[in-house]
């Protein structure tokens, strides 16, 4: 009877393009979830932890000025989606190689603007030394085109490839870092093992859109993409900042002892994100494959949703009953102190995880307003903890109340634009 119901359920779930590709997505991503935790893991042991917070409030510099790249590649995603769903493949193969020319000069004066205000950041940070910034800033160089590359393989669809590649560079971060580390490195090695394992992993990412290079070239609309990737930037500019900020400012005003506390708070409650994520980045394109197809794309929403609940209020949950436990199996007892945030901070990233899918469906159905929902929350974020900073309570009440905020923000929006989308 249980092999009967099995069969049944995958059949369902083979014929629903949408659960199949979210599974995809899904096993790869948690495979990848999985393995930079395991990174995280063994940076919380191998690092003291005031180390362990400033490697923390570096990957969330990282997080906020890598929106350039996230933003020329959910652009791609969309036009890519577009294309594909009108079977116009030079275009793509066009759209690829006009990018990739562009960014280029673009990359190297990202990486020289970053060096040059890295003092600043470190002195903001508390840092002993701008080298890890630096390192980080290496990524510049490469990243404009990787994000080319992931944003093309998402747009076709092929979760399985981008799955692959994202779990080979997950390995090679783990490897990289801690063979970094063991020969003295310590910080630096930690923050390196991310910029060579990116790096490699764009390499491969050539591999599964070889096929276009057979392609001809054709004339593309630049002006209408660049009007779109002006709103790309900001939506994913103020969600970076909405889950990144709190990290660089708790670096800034509480003590190295308390920020690598919070910091590893962090890395536990950004597992309900990491693990909510793929349901957005299946749906995106999706989406838009159904507005460009002039479907009706909240139907895809609806079961994005209803996926997103359902795992983060599983995690949350947890996180609520037996936080000391997971406490001491994912990052070890000297963080028991945080147990009691545990919960209320998973809420926070749950909360999180639904305004960034309402986000992420807004762009794919090319609705710009939801993004300024977000900057204003984003903004208010900032202000608050800015303000009221005591103690970390007070972070976590901040970090729900706007999360709340939001979410209630771009439901409203949802309910009015939601007849306007296009039917059948």
């Amino acid at each position: 009877m249980n092999g009967y119901l099995l069969a049944k359920s995958l059949d369902k779930i083979k014929k629903d393009k949408f659960l199949a590709n979210s599974l995809i997505l899904f096993c790869g991503s948690l495979l990848v979830g999985v393995v930079n935790y395991l990174y995280q893991f063994l940076m919380a042991r191998m690092l003291t932890v005031a180390a362990y917070g400033e490697l923390q409030s570096l990957l969330a510099i990282f997080a906020v000025t890598a929106i350039p790249t996230a933003a020329l590649s959910t652009v791609l995603v969309k036009y890519t989606a577009d294309f594909k769903a009108k079977d116009r493949l030079n275009k793509i193969y066009s759209l690829f190689l006009l990018l990739t020319k562009k960014t280029s000069a673009a990359a190297i004066i990202f990486f020289v603007i970053f060096v040059i205000f890295s003092g600043y950041i470190a002195g903001f940070l508390n840092l002993g030394s701008v080298f890890p910034l630096i390192i980080l800033g290496i990524t510049f160089l490469f990243g404009f085109s990787s994000s080319i590359n992931s944003g093309i393989l998402r747009g076709l669809q092929k979760f399985k490839e981008l799955s692959i590649i994202s779990i080979i560079s997950a390995f090679l971060k783990i490897l990289f870092a801690v063979l970094l580390v063991k020969l003295g490195f310590v910080i630096n090695g930690a923050v390196g093992a991310v910029t060579l394992s990116a790096l490699i992993g764009y390499f491969i990412s050539f591999y599964p859109i070889k096929f276009l290079f057979r392609r001809q070239k054709e004339e593309v609309q630049v002006k209408e993409i660049l009007q779109y990737s002006f709103p790309v930037f900001f939506t994913l500019l103020f969600t970076a900042l909405l889950c990144s900020a709190d990290i660089i400012l708790v670096k800034h005003f509480f003590s190295t002892q308390t920020a690598g506390e919070y910091g590893a708070l962090t890395m536990l409650g950004h597992i309900i994100f990491f693990m909510t994520g793929p349901v957005a980045g299946v749906m995106f394109p999706m989406a838009a494959d159904a507005h460009s197809s002039l479907n009706h794309p909240a139907k895809i929403l609806k079961k994005a949703i209803f996926l997103t609940v359902f795992i983060g209020l599983a995690i949350v949950f947890f996180y609520f009953f037996i936080p000391d436990f997971i406490i001491k199996i994912l990052i070890g007892s000297k963080f028991l102190l945080i147990g009691k945030y545990l919960g209320w901070f998973g809420l926070s990233m749950f909360l999180y995880s639904l305004v960034t899918l309402f986000s992420t469906y807004f762009l794919s159905v090319g609705k710009a307003r939801g993004a300024y929902l977000v900057g204003a929350g984003a903004l208010l974020q900032i202000i608050f903890i800015s303000v009221f900073h005591s103690n970390l309570w007070q972070i976590i009440w901040i970090m729900n109340a706007v999360m709340l905020l939001i979410l209630l923000l771009l439901i409203s929006y949802f309910i009015r634009i939601y007849y306007l989308c296009p039917k059948r």
